[in-house]
């Protein structure tokens, strides 16, 4: 028997994975001024930036495939209008 799948605003654990996305995303933890630390010639924010962005759409994907509720779909994907 298949889990109830519930609407992902009333789930508080999701929108907790996004809060900590948000705040990784934006890199204000690097030290203001100085040297800025390259690789490759691509500053260390912005692969930090890269890398999170990523990970949203990752974690994006995930909550539309297992957490979105998507029975009422059911009919138009089987050619019922």
């Amino acid at each position: 028997m298949e889990k109830r799948k519930r609407e992902p605003i009333k789930n508080y654990k999701i929108w907790i994975g996004f809060a900590i996305i948000f705040v990784l995303l934006i890199p204000w933890y690097f030290p203001a001024g100085g040297e800025t630390m390259m690789i490759y010639g691509v500053p260390l924010w912005a692969l930090v930036i890269i890398g999170m962005s990523v990970f949203l759409s990752l974690y994006i994907t995930y909550v539309i495939k297992y957490h979105w509720d998507v029975d009422e779909d059911d009919s138009v994907r089987k050619g019922e209008e």
